[in-house]
């Protein structure tokens, strides 16, 4: 989506009001949440509207499902089956989260990166994908998951301004996996294996 010059200052007036709203929807998400499915769910609902067309959020777990997708859009067959994906299977989101990394993509260069459907459908081609950004959730410097925001080719891509906004949200998201994990003992699978949250279990006894 080309803008004119003289739509350029309108449109970034409008992207920030967007994000600041997501920002303060995320904010209430992270601060009410009663466990991390409900966090994930929450999150991915904030933001998707005018900050996002699809939100992806991954929070790979052992004691519950590693991915929530919501959509501005009526589809929740896509998000059920795009929900249905591990974090293994986009490339991208691997990416930022094994360098503990935000990335920004504002064309899609190769629509394998956010994975493929169990039909054969790339995720890009499925969200009509126009560009994205993803950033990691990470707690103590070790990144559990990450907040993937994409925008279809109709509307504005995404840039480093949503980008600082989804870095802003990802903090209060990790924080509220801290608080939450504080409050019980959550076991997260990272994509090298199993990270471990909470004390180790016992030894084996003979």
């Amino acid at each position: 989506m080309r803008l004119l010059a003289s739509e350029w200052p309108a449109q970034r007036v409008r992207a920030w009001t967007a994000g600041l709203d997501a920002l303060a929807a995320a904010g209430e998400a992270a601060v009410a949440a009663t466990g991390e499915p409900d966090l994930m769910a929450s999150t991915a609902e904030a933001l998707a509207g005018a900050f996002a067309d699809w939100v992806i959020v991954d929070l790979p777990s052992a004691r519950h499902a590693s991915r929530s997708v919501a959509g501005s859009r009526s589809r929740p067959d896509l998000a059920a089956a795009v929900a249905e994906l591990e974090i293994t299977d986009s490339p991208v989101t691997i990416s930022a989260v094994d360098r503990c990394t935000p990335l920004v993509q504002a064309e899609i260069a190769d629509s394998s990166e956010l994975g493929v459907l169990p039909d054969g459908q790339r995720v890009a081609d499925a969200l009509s994908a126009g560009s994205y950004a993803v950033s990691p959730i990470a707690v103590s410097g070790r990144a559990l998951g990450a907040i993937t925001i994409v925008r279809d080719r109709s509307s504005p891509p995404v840039t480093f301004l949503e980008l600082n906004v989804l870095a802003h949200i990802a903090d209060l998201a990790a924080a509220a996996v801290g608080r939450l994990d504080r409050h019980g003992d959550t076991v997260h699978d990272s994509p090298g294996g199993r990270a471990r949250d909470g004390p180790d279990p016992p030894d084996s006894q003979d």
